[in-house]
This record gives structure tokens, sequence and C-alpha cells, in this order.
């Protein structure tokens, strides 16, 4: 069925670009880039072969038909989903889109997943849409090669999941002390449940740090079965919140456009009206003079913003920021089944079966989202969002990327505190920023000893490796970004 479903498309398709109604939402395209230097269509451009659009391309993104583009190539891959050795559904969050920078990054130590693909290939895309990187000069795959050998050498698992299991025993162990503290199954004192509250909200944030990560990323153990029962378990059962959400925003927006406005859902996407001012593109107002002052506390309700754009963005809009959403899984399951699961045992069971005061509980309750808040969006804004890190196309908007990807995350990444493991828990090893970006495939627990193999290779090309000593100073460097930010610019002016 897939493949006549294949061959019927392929029969309509002519050589030049079709033009027809779509039910895209609504985004410019971006042209091929005209420097053959750049990893988009235009290095294929004249084979010859059917050309598409990226947003034909992106009308196939299901398991009834599934298409991609590589290196400017378009490739049918319904007939592998389900002998993908990485499973079905990092293949059916990939549908519809661009997936070089992917497939690059999620098989850093083999070649064979690029060369598979070929047997898929039905055309080449015409344009693009988000901005083009540079072609690889080498350098990622020196890196590839360099701490491929590291992991051969000692005879490691890239993904070892025990690290991070008996860690998240103890996480797991501290929570539910705080639990029963909180909810009076244990007697104390309200100054002794306030602080279980805090402890509480950390526990919250710490398996989404650790095991929801890194399983996002699949680092987490051999297979998709490790990676869907633990993400899962983390962030949605347990937290309350969708690991669909998080893969379109995170693994698909943010880990390949990383800063990149207009493509990276973590930044800003119209250039007027967001309560952040990030890059120079975004018009100026006057409010954005005192964001260094009202930002960092709204940072608290991280949690529960995500929790509700599950539903109004993921589910309802089908959208995250910028990106497109799959709806590869069951949406009775995602949305109410987990939601309903989590209200039961956060607020249900506390109220109407343990029967804790109202104000109480609210009063805990806030204090937990708010810290768990806090730990997560502090952790993620001093990693990107600073005035060291780079902020590509932050100027002006171009189909084009001056960087290569891979260098492109270095000077986007901001690290700090290398060799202080007590900060490396506490961040779930974002501390090692540059890393994880460059390998996000690969578990946290090895940044440490990975990151000067690629620091070595950075000084080598004469890339600048950007390591700051404490995440004090990172915080400082975030609130000069955005007063920077805050300061620059001109007011908008309606003509």
């Amino acid at each position: 069925r897939r493949g006549s479903a294949r061959r019927r498309d392929q029969s309509i398709a002519v050589t030049t670009l079709r033009t027809r109604t779509t039910t895209m939402p609504p985004r410019s395209s971006s042209p091929a880039p005209a420097n053959r230097d750049y990893a988009g269509p235009a290095a294929v451009a004249d084979t010859g072969a059917v050309k598409y659009s990226w947003r034909e391309v992106a009308e196939h993104n299901s398991s009834d038909s599934a298409w991609v583009i590589y290196a400017g190539g378009v490739y049918d891959i319904t007939d592998w989903l389900d002998r993908h050795p990485g499973g079905k559904e990092m293949l059916l969050l990939a549908a519809g889109r661009e997936v070089s920078e992917l497939v690059a990054s999620y098989h850093p130590f083999s070649d064979k997943p690029a060369n598979v693909l070929q047997k898929f290939k039905i055309g080449d895309v015409v344009d693009a849409e988000f901005p083009a990187y540079r072609k690889d000069s080498g350098f990622y795959a020196e890196l590839c090669e360099n701490v491929g050998k590291y992991f051969v050498d000692n005879n490691l698992d890239p993904k070892d999941p025990l690290p991070g299991m008996w860690r998240m025993a103890v996480v797991f162990a501290v929570a539910g002390l705080c639990y029963a503290a909180v909810n009076n199954l244990v007697e104390t004192s309200f100054g002794v449940k306030l602080v279980a509250a805090v402890l509480f909200g950390i526990c919250q944030a710490l398996p989404l740090l650790h095991v929801m990560h890194d399983s996002s990323h699949t680092a987490f153990g051999p297979n998709e079965t490790w990676w869907k029962t633990a993400g899962r378990l983390a962030m949605d059962w347990y937290a309350g919140a969708s690991m669909i959400s998080w893969h379109h925003q995170h693994v698909v927006g943010h880990h390949v456009y990383t800063n990149v406005m207009g493509a990276d859902p973590d930044m800003p996407v119209v250039s007027e009206g967001d309560p952040r001012r990030i890059v120079k593109r975004q018009l100026w107002t006057g409010l954005y003079k005192w964001q260094h002052v009202y930002l960092p506390p709204l940072y608290g309700i991280l949690g529960l913003k995500f929790r509700i754009q599950d539903i109004t963005d993921t589910f309802l809009g089908r959208t995250n920021g910028p990106i497109r959403v799959n709806m590869y899984d069951s949406v009775f399951v995602r949305l109410v089944l987990v939601k309903a699961f989590w209200a039961a045992w956060r607020i249900g069971v506390p109220l109407f079966w343990l029967s804790v005061p109202v104000t109480q509980f609210v009063t805990l309750f806030l204090v937990s989202e708010i810290m768990t808040g806090y730990w997560l969006a502090f952790n993620f804004q001093v990693s990107h969002v600073s005035n060291v890190a780079d902020f590509p196309n932050g100027e002006r908007e171009s189909s084009e990327i001056d960087d290569e990807w891979a260098v492109s995350q270095v000077k986007s990444s901001v690290d700090y505190s290398h060799g202080n493991w007590v900060t490396t828990f506490l961040a779930g090893a974002l501390n090692y920023q540059t890393v994880h970006h460059l390998f996000p495939g690969v578990s946290q627990y090895h940044y440490p000893a990975i990151a000067p193999i690629i620091r070595r290779v950075c000084d080598k090309r004469g890339i600048k490796y950007l390591c700051l000593p404490s995440f004090s100073k990172a915080f400082a460097l975030h609130l000069a970004h955005l007063r920077e930010m805050g300061e620059a610019g001109k007011a908008a002016h309606v003509d």
C-alpha cells in the first residue's frame, strides 16, 4: 500500500515546481542559496530530477507517507519506518522536514544512515523552510572521528543508562519524602513543609534535566523502548508536561537552528510584540529597558507555561513557535490521560484523599512549581541568551547562515564550571552545553570526558570554545545581554 502510494505521488509529479493549495501555515519560503558552499537546495538544483517545494514535502509527515529532505534531496522513507534501528518515533518526528543536521548529529560515528537514505531518493527540493548552514568544512567530521575513537579505545557505551538510573533513584526517593511532608503524611512544622516544597520543586526539575532530556535525544539506553519509557515517565506522568511538545521545540527546533530567530522556538518568533528583546532584528520599545528586571521573576512560571502550551499550541494549534507539529502519538493518551493522571496524584490526592487544607496546598504547590520553573529556566537561559553567545542572522533576515552547523553550535553555546561535579549534577550537564549540542545522542555523563577532546579540535581550527568559571558569571552575562538589548535600538515607527 505504501509503495503504491509513493509511486502514485511520483507519477503525477512533473519536473518543474507545481503550484497547488495546501493546508500549511503561512510562511515565506527561503530561496535556494546562490552560494554552493551552503548545504541547501542549490547544491542539487540542476540535476534534472523531479523537483519539490518544502511545502509539498511537509505534507508527507505521517506513517502513511513520510518524506524528508537531506542534503538538497527528497527521500520517501515510508518503507523504512518499521525497519529503522532507532525506532519509528524519531522518523515520524522528522517526517516532512529538513533532516541534514539531524542525521549527522544523531549518527556521529557512522556513515551508514546517510548511505541507506540514498535508496529512497525520489527527487530534489527547490526551496527551504528555514535558513541553510554552510557545508561541513571537515570540522564536525574531525570531531566525530576523535570522540568516536575515545569510546572505542575505552570500550564505553555512548548511551549507557546506568549513571542516570542510580542518580534518579536518589532524586525520586527525596521527592517522595518531600511529597509526604508537604501533604501531611508526616507531622512537621509549616517551615519544614516549606523547605520540602522547595526541594520537591528541584526534584521535579532534575529528572527532566537528566533522564527526560537524554531520552528525548535517544541518549538514555540502547533503543526506542528505553527512550519512550524513561522519557515519558519523567516528562508526562511525573511532571504533567508533554514529550511531544518537547520533541518539537527542542529536538527538531532548538538543536538544529540554535539561536536563529524565526526557526528556533526558544527565540522570539516575530520582530515585534514579544516581551523579550533578544536580537537586534526585533523592533525596540521603551518597555525593553526594564526586561533585565521583569523577565527573571517571570522565569518561575515556565513549568506552568509548558503544560498550558501543550494544549493551546501543540495539540490545538499544531505548532511550537515556528515548528510544525507532527502528531505521532495518541492525542487522547498524551493530552487527556496523562494530564488527568498528573492532576490526580499531584492535586486530587492531597486535596480530596489526604484532606490537606486548601490554603496550605495552594501555597506549597505554587512554591514547588515556581522553584521548578526557576531551576529549568535559569539553566536554559544562561546557556544561549548571553552577550558572549552568537545569534545567527540576529541583525538581518537571510536564507543563509554564515557558519557551518557545528561551528554555529560552538559559537551560540555557553559552557561554565567544567570539572565541578556538583554543578554538573544540578544542571543536568547543561554546563557542558557545547558538548551537548555537538553530540546530543551521547549520554550527558560522558560530557566531562569528551569536552577536552572537542576543545583540542576547536583550538586546532581556530574556533573559540567558551567556558566561563561559574554559573554566577554565566547568569551575570545573561542579565547583561538583556540589559544591552533593552537599551539598544530605535522605537518602531508605523507609516
